[in-house]
């Protein structure tokens, strides 16, 4: 129970809960907590999201790139999952800080993104809300995908509700009209986008303005004469492959091997990602350091 627990401090505020850092009391290991106020969950109707986000991590245990969930309680008022801690904070932190990636360190990042998203799809679940924020660092600087709040097993009858973050949306999520994998494939593109550029691709003052974007396929890309990115025609014919308005004609349409296969990623070492050297590793101070999330 989260008796066996010391909560330290949080470190994470997700759409209805919070996440902290904790410490197994018997053990003296480090553990993120996400705590979930069942009244909000009933009010946002979002029990049924919380159920899909146990068991799609459960089920995903066994990938390195997935965030482990260790065990999950409830007491009358909350529900907890205990999941494993990730101390380099997420991407989108991380872009805070720099700006943007080498165009190397954003292959790199994006390899370990695509075999997170194939271990799902090979297991029938649509993640729906890639996107920076879900991407966490481990202590060796590999990424995790997190955080399944809003992705669900794709129902029998093709229905899908609304769901994700608007800047990484594909044009026929938008559309409610019904999605597949592929429109995962669109957010990784859009993902890259941002490790390369430092902006997502359809970025706009307001939500409505961004959907009015992607439905219109208006990318900002930044101005030819600007030497600040030092981007390849490879990585934009990739990007451009991604963010595709035809889901047929979508990279990834074919399944992730498509995407893996593309001149881009020819440098990547699919067996042994986990074992090379990452290009940036968190320094700790202490392993209740939380500098990465702030």
């Amino acid at each position: 129970s989260i008796k066996d627990y010391d909560i330290i401090k949080p470190i994470s505020k997700g759409a209805f809960g919070s996440v902290y850092l904790a410490k197994k009391r018997l053990t003296g290991e480090y553990y993120a907590i996400k705590m979930l106020k069942k009244s909000d969950m009933i009010a946002k109707n979002q029990v049924m999201n919380v159920k899909a986000e146990r068991a799609i991590l459960m089920s995903q245990a066994e990938s390195p790139f997935v965030a482990k969930l260790y065990a999950t309680f409830q007491n009358r008022d909350y529900l907890f999952l205990v999941m494993e801690y990730l101390p380099g904070g997420d991407c989108a932190a991380l872009l805070k800080v720099l700006g943007f990636l080498s165009e190397e360190w954003a292959r790199v990042y994006i390899a370990e993104v695509i075999l997170a998203v194939e271990a799902l799809h090979d297991r029938g679940i649509i993640h729906h809300d890639l996107k920076p924020d879900n991407l966490l660092i481990d202590a060796d600087g590999h990424l995790k995908l997190t955080d399944f709040d809003l992705s669900l097993f794709k129902p029998e009858d093709g229905e899908y509700r609304f769901v994700g973050t608007p800047d990484y949306l594909s044009p026929e999520t938008i559309r409610g009209a019904g999605q597949d994998e592929t429109c995962d494939w669109w957010s990784v593109g859009c993902i890259l986008f941002e490790f390369l550029y430092g902006y997502p691709p359809f970025h706009a003052g307001t939500q409505k303005e961004v959907f009015q974007n992607i439905l219109n396929y208006k990318i900002d890309w930044p101005d030819p004469d600007i030497p600040d990115y030092d981007v390849s025609d490879t990585a934009i014919s990739f990007l451009k492959g991604l963010i595709c308005m035809d889901p047929a004609k979508r990279l990834g349409a074919n399944g992730a091997e498509e995407v893996k296969a593309h001149p881009f990623l020819a440098g990547i070492d699919w067996l042994t990602l986990l074992d090379q050297p990452a290009h940036f590793k968190p320094e700790l101070q202490h392993p209740e350091d939380t500098e990465y999330f702030d």
